[in-house]
């Protein structure tokens, strides 16, 4: 072999073994506690708004729709539209109870907002602790299993039983949120694209 393909083989060696020697770790304790510190400056939103679009899909059935979600305190407005404006709904609500809206309807008032939207529309979808979820927080109510990555961000978690995967964040106000997740529980797939966070 000639000493110049020996001195190349040797350098890309060298840089290998270097890189490998000065990637830096992050102990388990250290890695918490910059999720800690994540998680403390998200639950500090109390009044935002994200657009985007979610799939919901069980078997071979499923739908599509874009949706609005705007949060001012404990006080939430939600609105999902179909393709072409199809089936639209408005979900007004708070921790006491919910109102679903369709134009040239009366609202219809319960206290579980998940349940009145399936039991009207057909549609499934996860609001009980969606708000949360899309923030990339477990809900505060439930049992978790939580994992993290170096930078403090949920990787997935495991909730009420539902499997949720965070697949990429974005920067937004200086903090790092979802903007693509997929969930699941037994049959039922739940994609979800964030097109737009505003944070007031």
């Amino acid at each position: 072999m000639p000493n110049s393909f020996r001195y190349a083989a040797l350098f890309v060696w060298l840089l290998l073994v270097s890189a490998c020697a000065t990637r830096p770790t992050v102990s388990p304790s250290a890695a918490e506690s910059v999720w800690l510190a994540h998680q403390a400056s998200v639950q500090n939103l109390s009044n935002w708004q994200v657009q985007g679009r979610v799939a919901v899909s069980r078997e071979q059935e499923g739908w599509n729709a874009n949706f609005d979600w705007q949060q001012s305190g404990e006080d939430y407005r939600i609105r999902l539209r179909g393709p072409f404006g199809q089936g639209a709904v408005e979900l007004h609500g708070n921790n006491a109870g919910v109102w679903l809206k369709r134009k040239d309807q009366p609202a219809l008032y319960a206290h579980d907002a998940e349940a009145l939207l399936e039991a009207e529309t057909g549609w499934h979808l996860p609001l009980n602790g969606f708000g949360s979820w899309l923030r990339g927080l477990p809900e505060a109510a439930a049992p978790a299993t939580l994992d993290w990555d170096t930078e403090g961000r949920l990787r997935s978690l495991l909730q009420a039983d539902w499997e949720i995967d965070y697949r990429r964040y974005q920067i937004v106000n200086d903090l790092s949120l979802p903007d693509r997740l997929r969930l699941n529980r037994d049959s039922l797939l739940v994609k979800v694209v964030i097109d737009q966070w505003e944070i007031q």
